[in-house]
């Protein structure tokens, strides 16, 4: 052995990270620059991105331009004026008048009482916060002599099709054996990596399915290898959205077993049906269960078009003070966010705070655009044996005729129509 190729030996990566999913971005720019020569003219026309076609309301360019004004106008850059400290950090929770103005919303718009607010660089990392705050590599409640190694792993669960950056946030952080790798929902012996990933039916979460994996890693002690479960809703990539009954039944069955729910809402603007609908506070828009238990998601990056301004905001209940269970996680994740970001850049965080001004009316407007498109898709899939999607966010799904290699029938739509659309094997689901 050389000597060169010895020393290159001693310098490793983890394995968490090399056995982490390929961003599916990345992998969808792969297929497209294969043929980019051939579509150099007329171009390649993406739906392989989560990206909307408009673009932010004029409120978030005036709150820009304000704070930038003050900072170019002397007289008016005091060390009290908002606009005159946009270079400076601010709270690791968030820019106070965003905060204050976001838990409005949360009550007004979501029946969110109180909540605990912490504002994120996007909802990715709001997402990998609750992953480093919640998981550990071992479950140790003092009885490892009397569990098996499969119970002594932590875990998380999705559902098939999953949204590949919550996968990849659990495999590259979590460690522990096989770093998180992949439990499939037929292979029981891998049950014992760190993320079990299960069944849908027409996007739906099976809910048997995970009452049984509950059962199966509740402990005696009470507790549950089982730490945190993920939906999202409306569902990315599958595009469906949940019934208000569905996410209560959901949140109750974490409850019962002593295990975290994650809410994922990035796309509670996209609920066009208004599947999300509660009959008994029918004037909130997209009502979320207020429980201990439950940790929600929220993004500036869809309904706001605010995408590279990289703000989100995860949420926790306030219920029984400083005894609450939402509370120690709050305050826990504070560590977590100064260690990662300190704070959201402010400038975004008063961009977000413009875009509330805009009002929900303004993304619901913005929101019906998208009826025309996702119809026309609709009607283009409708010979497929079967279709996921079309009540929720701006995904579709279809099902591919008999045993068609979903990576090669992408490859070949961008090839010969310069279309681009994800494989859904990137998203755990092959065929689709």
């Amino acid at each position: 052995m050389s000597t060169s190729s010895s020393s290159q030996n001693k310098f490793n990566v983890s394995n968490r990270t090399l056995q982490t999913l390929d961003p599916c971005v990345i992998l969808m720019k792969q297929i497209i620059s294969q043929h980019e020569e051939k579509w150099k003219d007329d171009g390649i026309y993406s739906l392989a991105q989560g990206v909307v076609h408009w673009k932010p309301p004029k409120t978030v360019y005036e709150a820009l331009a304000n704070a930038a004004q003050e900072n170019l106008d002397e007289g008016k850059a005091t060390v009290g004026g908002d606009g005159a400290i946009i270079h400076t950090y601010c709270p690791d929770e968030g820019y106070p008048p965003l905060l204050a103005a976001l838990k409005d919303k949360l009550e007004q718009q979501n029946g969110l009482q109180s909540p605990h607010v912490m504002v994120t660089s996007g909802a990715n990392q709001a997402y990998v916060n609750c992953v480093i705050t919640l998981m550990d590599e071992v479950d140790d409640d003092g009885n490892q002599e009397k569990e098996s190694p499969q119970e002594m792993i932590s875990k998380c669960v999705v559902f098939e099709p999953y949204y590949f950056n919550h996968v990849m946030a659990i495999q590259s952080v979590r460690g522990g054996n096989n770093c998180g790798g992949i439990a499939s929902t037929e292979d029981s012996e891998s049950h014992a990596e760190g993320l079990l990933v299960g069944p849908t039916h027409q996007g739906k979460p099976d809910l048997t399915w995970l009452k049984s994996r509950l059962e199966e890693y509740k402990k005696p002690s009470g507790s549950n290898a089982i730490r945190m479960v993920t939906v999202v809703n409306p569902g990315n990539p599958t595009g469906v959205s949940l019934s208000h009954s569905f996410l209560r039944e959901i949140a109750q069955l974490t409850k019962d077993y002593g295990v975290w729910l994650i809410m994922d809402n990035t796309y509670e603007h996209f609920d066009i049906h208004q599947n999300n609908r509660d009959e008994e506070n029918p004037n909130i828009p997209y009502p979320c269960i207020d429980q201990e238990h439950v940790i929600h998601i929220f993004s500036f990056s869809k309904g706001y078009a605010m995408a590279g301004f990289r703000t989100g905001y995860v949420t926790f209940s306030s219920k029984n003070g400083k005894e609450g269970k939402g509370t120690l996680a709050y305050e826990q994740m504070l560590k977590v966010q100064d260690t990662i970001a300190i704070c959201t850049s402010r400038i975004s965080q008063m961009a977000a705070l413009g875009a509330l001004e805009a009002g929900r009316d303004w993304v619901n407007d913005q929101v019906k655009t998208l009826e025309v498109g996702r119809n026309a898709i609709l009607e283009a899939m409708a010979s497929l044996e079967e279709i996921i999607g079309g009540t929720g966010a701006m995904y579709v799904m279809g099902k591919l005729p008999g045993s068609t290699d979903d990576k090669q029938f992408a490859s070949s739509l961008v090839e010969h129509f310069g279309v681009a659309v994800i494989p859904g094997s990137f998203c755990g689901y092959p065929g689709w």
